[in-house]
Formats: C-alpha cells, sequence, structure tokens
C-alpha cells in the first residue's frame, strides 16, 4: 500500500505544495491539516506509523518530544535540538537537511519494517522520558544547588 503523508500546521508555502502535490499527481496521498485542536493532534500521533520533523530550527521541538512519547519512531533534520532527541539506529534516523534521497531511503526503510517501526517506537518512549517534568526539574535543581554551592533537596526522587 502507498504511503500517505499527513501535514500538520500552517506555512507560507502550504499552497505551493498542495500545488506541488497536484503536479506530482499524488494530491490524494498528501493531506495538509492546518492547526488542529490537541485532540486531533494526539489523534494524529496515534493514527501515524513514523513522524518525520525536516525543519531545521527547532530549538526544542516539542512535537518531536510528543510524537516520541505517543511511540512513533523519528526521522528528523540533523539540525539544532534534533540530535538531542533522535539516536540513530534506536529510536529513528537522522538526515542531512535537504538531502531528499537520504529523507526518502530513511522514511521508505521505516516503512517498509513494522518490526523496526517498533521497536524504533519503544526506544523512543524510553529516550523521552529523561525528558518528563520530574526529570527536568531534578536537572535544573542540580544546576542551581552547584551555582550556590549546596546540595540538591529533590535529586534522586523517583522518576
Amino acid at each position: 500500500m502507498p504511503g500517505r503523508l499527513e501535514i500538520v500546521g500552517d506555512g507560507a508555502r502550504r499552497e505551493e505544495w498542495s500545488a506541488l502535490a497536484a503536479d506530482l499527481g499524488i494530491g490524494e496521498r498528501v493531506r495538509f491539516r492546518g492547526f488542529i485542536s490537541e485532540e486531533e493532534l494526539l489523534e494524529a500521533y496515534a493514527g501515524a506509523d513514523v513522524f518525520c520533523m525536516p525543519g531545521i530550527a527547532e530549538l526544542q521541538s516539542l512535537v518531536t518530544l510528543e510524537a516520541m512519547a505517543a511511540g512513533l519512531p523519528v526521522v528528523a533534520a540533523n539540525a539544532m535540538a534534533l540530535p538531542h532527541l533522535v539516536r540513530p539506529g534506536r529510536n529513528g534516523w537522522l538526515y542531512t537537511p535537504g538531502d531528499v534521497d537520504e529523507l526518502t531511503t530513511r522514511l521508505a526503510a521505516l516503512l517498509g519494517d513494522a518490526a523496526t517501526r517498533r521497536r524504533m517506537g519503544s526506544a523512543s518512549r524510553e529516550i523521552v522520558a529523561a525528558h518528563g517534568s520530574e526529570a527536568t526539574l531534578d536537572r535544573f535543581e542540580g544546576i542551581y544547588a552547584r551555582v550556590l554551592g549546596r546540595e540538591p533537596v529533590g535529586m534522586g526522587r523517583a522518576a
């Protein structure tokens, strides 16, 4: 079965990309969803097989963290914060920004291998746990404690 692409969010090039999909004869397989509610976003993650983040201006990439928490393998541009989230071969793949052939190869490999998707999706859930609120608060507390020369209070809390 051919793949289906859902693009969530909007941008200045949406019309151009819609026209390109139509010109390529794949318009029926590409859905531009625009801005959606949180409930619709959860449904989108639940219905996806792979999450792709091609953006190169991701400072923290909350959507990538959300996709990982939803148990999705990730294919992301090797830029900004994304290499800190994607462990190549473990929970997904990085690709060189602008290298369409590499991106295509990474996506096709995952779409064609359900066992690898499941394994990488599980790894995404494990990796994203380090970004949970307790772990984040513990890290900040540790930083502040070091700056103040004190012992951190909450370090070692159950995650």
